[in-house]
C-alpha cells in the first residue's frame, strides 16, 4: 500500500509514518517546506498524478497553543484558511482528476464545535466554530463532504480531540509539563507558569489516534467520526500526574498566571461510540495512564 501524508513533520504525521513503515507500506511525506507543499496546486497535482497513492492523509495545520499569542488577526485568519481549506482543496481536486480511487482522510478538530451546547459532543452536535482555527477546519470538513457527495470520492473526516505524545512542541501543555518535571527533578527551585489549572479537556495518546484514523480508512464507506477518549480531566490533573512520575508535588513547581492565556477555554469532551461501533477500536489511554505513558516515552527518547 502507498500512503501520502500532508503535514508529515507534525506530531500525527511523524507517528503515522512510523506506524505505516513498520508494516512495510510505502509512505511519501509532504511538509509545507517541500516543493509539492499543500498550498502549491501544481506541485500537488504533479505528485499525486505520478504517485497514484492508495491513501491520502491531510494533517497540514496552522495552529498554536493556548499560551501562544497570535501574530495578528489578519494573519491568523489568512493562514488558517490557506492551510485548512485552500491547500486541502488542491488535494481534493488533484485526487478527483488523477487518482479518484484513493481514500482520503481530513484531520479536523473539536474546535469546530465552538462553544458546545452539549457534553459530550458527538458527530451530531451542532457545529458553531468561533475562532479562525475552528472556522477553517469546519470549512475543510465541508469541502471534503462536498467532493464526497458530488464526485463520489472516498473522503472521511476525523474530528480530533487533544492527543499527546513526545512529538509535541514545547509550547503545548503536555511537553511543557514533561520538560518542567524533568528539570524540577534536577533543580528543586525550577518553576513554570500555566494559565488555568481548572481548564478541562479530553486528552488521549496520539499513537492511538493515528491508528483510529487508519481504521477509518479501512472501512467500506467514508464517514465522519469523533476521535476522543470520552474522559475529561483538568490541567491540574495532568500536572499532578506528570510530576508524580518524578516523585514531585506539582504545586511546588507550577504557578498560575491567567494573563498568558490567548485563547478562550472550552469544555471539549468527545463521545467515541460511533468510532467504536464502526471499527471495533477507540482510544483507551487517558489520565492518569496517559501521564505515565508520556513520561516513559520521554525518558526512553532522551
Amino acid at each position: 500500500m502507498k500512503l501520502v501524508i500532508f503535514g508529515a513533520k507534525g506530531q500525527d504525521g511523524t507517528i503515522l509514518f512510523h506506524q505505516a513503515r513498520a508494516e512495510g507500506h510505502k509512505v511519501l511525506c509532504i511538509s509545507a517546506s517541500d516543493s509539492a507543499n499543500p498550498i502549491n496546486a501544481q506541485g500537488v497535482t504533479s505528485m499525486l498524478e505520478s504517485e497514484a497513492p492508495d491513501q491520502v492523509y491531510y494533517f497540514s495545520a496552522y495552529h498554536r497553543s493556548s499560551e501562544e499569542p497570535p501574530k495578528s488577526d489578519v494573519v491568523e485568519w489568512d493562514r488558517s484558511f490557506q492551510t485548512h481549506l485552500h491547500g486541502w482543496l488542491n488535494v481534493l481536486d488533484a485526487v478527483r482528476k488523477h487518482c479518484p480511487k484513493a481514500r482520503m482522510l481530513y484531520a479536523a478538530s473539536a474546535h469546530v464545535f465552538g462553544i458546545p451546547p452539549e457534553i459530550p459532543q458527538t458527530e451530531n452536535t451542532p457545529f458553531r466554530p468561533n475562532c479562525p482555527y475552528g472556522c477553517s477546519k469546519l470549512a475543510g470538513m465541508q469541502a471534503g463532504e462536498w467532493y464526497r457527495s458530488t464526485y463520489d470520492l472516498y473522503v472521511s473526516n476525523a474530528i480530533l480531540y487533544p492527543h499527546e505524545s513526545i512529538y509535541r512542541s514545547s509550547a503545548f501543555l503536555s511537553k511543557k509539563l514533561l520538560l518542567a518535571a524533568r528539570e524540577a527533578s534536577q533543580n528543586s527551585k525550577h518553576t513554570i507558569w500555566i494559565g488555568d489549572p481548572e481548564a478541562v479537556a479530553d486528552w488521549g495518546y496520539a499513537p492511538e489516534y493515528t491508528q483510529a484514523m487508519r481504521d477509518i480508512l479501512a472501512l467500506k464507506d467514508p464517514d465522519d467520526f469523533v476521535i476522543s477518549t470520552g474522559h475529561p480531566a483538568k490541567v491540574s490533573d495532568f500536572a499532578k500526574e506528570i510530576f508524580a512520575e518524578y516523585d514531585l508535588d506539582w504545586r511546588k513547581h507550577v504557578q498560575v498566571n491567567a494573563s498568558i492565556l490567548t485563547k478562550p477555554q472550552r469544555k471539549y469532551v468527545g463521545n467515541p461510540q460511533k468510532l467504536f461501533h464502526a471499527t471495533g477500536n477507540r482510544p483507551l489511554t487517558h489520565l492518569p495512564d496517559l501521564a505515565r505513558r508520556l513520561v516513559r516515552d520521554f525518558q526512553d527518547s532522551s
